[in-house]
């Protein structure tokens, strides 16, 4: 072999290499390993799963677009649940796990509820709505700490009770207090909302917002509530007054007064 042909077969090997080389570097460049972000991933239950590949792996955006999720087996209870993310056919299994860590918020229907002597009373009978994502129950919290559903009182008087509202996880409300009026005052129907407001003029008034009534028994008689005075005129500035009154079947009545003022309309006022 001639000098010449050696150099030729050393030039061409060498050229090989060089080119695949490049080739080699060129992917190297463009392929970035799919990482997950860590491995376990966190929400609270009754929110929103994303299903975006980049919430849960590092790549780049090419990369992205080509990797797929697998929440097959991902339920939005709270829990703990194993699913993945694939890219060219490597499985990169990962958690989900759902929590629940919010407190459920809850009102009453009125701050004081009339009963007959031994008559048992329900705590959840005294919630007008419970805000939470989860199931609740609702309580009666005895000063020695312990929980009781229901109460029942034996004498007349009246009672100071705390109410709790907890969701399936143990997350408690704050608790609330209600008054509870047990015998001969308890026939009394009770009127709630009545509270002096401000009103904006040229807007809306609702005499019933907030507004309830209950019988004494713990029963909404809100729809039998009577109007006796309302001279409220939302496009005159000045101090009105609403007189409200309810009659209970035993044939109690009790009447109040709310003061609305309406005050001039400032955005007006500017222009």
């Amino acid at each position: 072999m001639t000098q010449i042909m050696k150099k030729k077969i050393i030039s061409v090997v060498l050229g090989f290499f060089v080119v695949a080389s490049t080739l080699f570097t060129i992917l190297a460049l463009n392929i970035t390993p799919v990482t997950l972000k860590r491995d376990i991933f966190e929400y609270e239950y009754g929110s929103v799963i994303s299903n975006n590949p980049a919430d849960y792996v590092n790549a780049n955006e090419s990369v992205i677009n080509e990797v797929k999720l697998n929440f097959s087996n991902l339920k939005n209870e709270i829990g703990l649940y194993k699913v993945s993310a694939t890219y060219a056919g490597v499985e990169l299994p990962f958690y989900i796990k759902i929590k629940d860590t919010t407190k459920p918020v809850f009102t009453l229907k009125q701050v004081v509820f009339n009963i007959n002597v031994n008559e048992k009373i329900a705590a959840l009978n005294l919630i007008d709505k419970v805000e939470d994502q989860s199931d609740t129950i609702a309580y009666f919290l005895q000063e020695d700490g312990s929980k009781t559903e229901t109460l029942q009182f034996n004498k007349k008087g009246s009672y100071i009770v705390d109410i709790v509202v907890e969701d399936v996880v143990g997350n408690q409300a704050s608790k609330l207090r209600a008054k509870i009026v047990v015998g001969h005052l308890g026939n009394h129907p009770t009127l709630e909302g009545i509270n002096d407001v401000e009103v904006v003029q040229g807007t809306r008034f609702d005499i019933m917002e907030g507004v309830s009534a209950s019988d004494g028994n713990g029963n909404d008689i809100t729809h039998q509530i009577k109007i006796l005075k309302n001279t409220v005129n939302t496009d005159e500035v000045g101090t009105y007054e609403v007189i409200y009154s309810i009659t209970n079947s035993q044939g109690n009545n009790i009447q109040r007064t709310r003061k609305v003022e309406v005050i001039k309309n400032e955005s007006e006022k500017k222009s």
